[in-house]
């Protein structure tokens, strides 16, 4: 750039210079006839004659000629380079344009998933707080009656669970009716027998679970042009740089999820609500890394996932 404004300069001076030359030139050539139509005529000499004067006129026209048309092809020169100069002044705007409606596109596109995806958080929260169990617990206490003295009565009190209680007080229930010693197909039979119980409250909830997984994985966080250009979409950087920002949402879901949550989700997966789906997301996503395995009453089961299920992922499996 600090070339071309040399160029620019150098130019200019040179279309000045030629301009100051051709005019001093005229003056020259014309106090130069002047001069000598007066020695002549000082000097009684006949006056130049007119082809003499003509040839004089001719060269002095040639002169001058040259010397502009010297500078106009100069000036042209100038021209062509300023307009050139704005030319790429121009580009260079536009590319920035450019640049800019790209960033707000993007900031655009990261807005709009994000208030997606944390209002569907805000949903799942809803949801898990709007479940509600009723059990009874019987009370006991002494007799106040003179002949039931030293007598204990008992009756049932009416409780009601809410939220992630719920899910704690099933699995308990769910868990009284597992054996280690059963097999895979026996213990998804007692599984699903159990579901059919709880499937009114916690039917909603997984398949909120597993839209929010789903919305994510299915998010283009950068583009291959965005990347670069002539990347596309089997490249490694185009997958790792989208698995990476895709990971870390889930991990705030993953957040929110309680140990009773994950222990369910982990039985849900393995059964015919979501083994065809969502437990692919799952291990994609290590959405059981938080999942205490101890309370598992068949820890066999935990074979039935990949490792990444339960183990931060760092990249993608090629």
């Amino acid at each position: 750039m600090k070339n071309k404004k040399n160029t620019d300069w150098v130019a200019l001076i040179l279309s000045f210079f030629s301009m100051v030359f051709a005019i001093s030139g005229l003056v020259v050539i014309f106090r130069f006839v002047a001069t000598l139509s007066k020695s002549y005529t000082v000097s009684g000499d006949e006056p130049l004659a007119l082809t003499e004067t003509g040839q004089v006129g001719d060269f002095i026209g040639g002169v001058v000629g040259a010397l502009w048309s010297f500078t106009g092809v100069l000036l042209f020169y100038l021209s062509l380079r300023l307009q050139r100069k704005e030319f790429e002044l121009q580009r260079d705007e536009l590319s920035q344009t450019r640049e800019e409606f790209k960033i707000q596109n993007n900031t655009l596109r990261l807005q709009r998933f994000e208030n997606t995806f944390f209002n569907l958080i805000a949903l799942h929260h809803q949801i898990v707080n709007s479940i509600d169990f009723d059990i009874y617990e019987g009370k006991k206490y002494n007799s106040r009656s003179l002949s039931e003295q030293g007598k204990l009565s008992q009756e049932l009190d009416l409780i009601t669970l809410r939220g992630r209680d719920v899910f704690k007080f099933h699995y308990g229930q769910l868990g009284a009716n597992i054996s280690p010693k059963f097999d895979f197909d026996t213990v998804m039979k007692k599984y699903m027998k159990y579901w059919n119980l709880v499937q009114t409250d916690f039917g909603h909830y997984f398949r909120n679970l597993y839209r929010i997984v789903k919305i994510v994985d299915e998010t283009e966080f950068y583009t291959y042009e965005e990347l670069g250009g002539k990347l596309n979409e089997n490249s490694n950087e185009y997958n790792t740089k989208n698995f990476e920002a895709r990971y870390r949402y889930i991990s705030m879901l993953r957040a929110q999820l309680s140990d009773y949550e994950l222990l369910w989700l982990f039985y849900n997966c393995l059964s015919d609500n979501g083994i065809e789906k969502f437990k692919d997301l799952v291990e994609k996503y290590s959405l059981l890394k938080n999942m205490p395995k101890g309370k598992l009453v068949k820890q066999d089961l935990i074979d039935s996932y990949v490792s990444t299920a339960f183990e931060p992922r760092k990249e993608i499996a090629t």
